[in-house]
């Protein structure tokens, strides 16, 4: 994971046609962005939370192109939102137990386990998309976390659904 030894998350993403698995993607290692980096020091070692959740939610969203490092919520490329009647919109994941229901071990360290967020697309297709992005905001006014790219584009067709789920962990 380059410089982030210290912390790892893994997505789990599962596109499903017609009640079948059509493209999985299992275990694949999240990019820690410097406003996720900022988030996670400024929260915990500055009691400084109110900076970066309006509430207690997280939001997971997709996108096309590309997002490093440096890229920042307001700046997501390609987000497919605007799209009346699409069903698409940033998913919620509570930054709680519900949301992040399980506390655990793993390999000696602590990791945390979403639950799994669902993305339906109702009324016409959604995409193409080439990645996922963790957020904290249904709009761009929060910090953007984390991101996985997809690694070939996809379109979201009306009644697919998409499956998230992440696991993080301190190492």
């Amino acid at each position: 994971m380059g410089k982030h030894n210290f912390y790892e998350a893994l997505w789990n993403i599962k596109h499903i046609r017609d009640g079948k698995v059509i493209w999985e993607i299992k275990d694949k290692k999240n990019i820690l962005c410097d406003e996720g980096e900022k988030a996670i020091v400024d929260t915990f070692f500055r009691a400084n939370a109110a900076t970066y959740f309006g509430v207690t939610d997280f939001y997971i969203g997709l996108y096309n192109g590309t997002i490093s490092e440096a890229t920042k919520l307001t700046n997501i490329p390609s987000e497919p939102s605007g799209i009346t009647g699409m069903g698409y919109s940033r998913q919620k994941c509570e930054r709680s137990s519900i949301g992040f229901p399980t506390l655990e071990q793993d390999d000696g360290n602590w990791r945390v386990v979403s639950k799994e967020i669902e993305l339906i697309a109702t009324g016409g297709d959604i995409g193409p998309v080439n990645g996922a992005f963790l957020g904290t905001s249904l709009n761009n006014t929060g910090s953007l976390i984390g991101a996985i790219a997809m690694g070939t584009e996809r379109t979201v067709v009306a009644g697919d659904k998409i499956i998230f789920q992440m696991r993080i962990k301190l190492k």
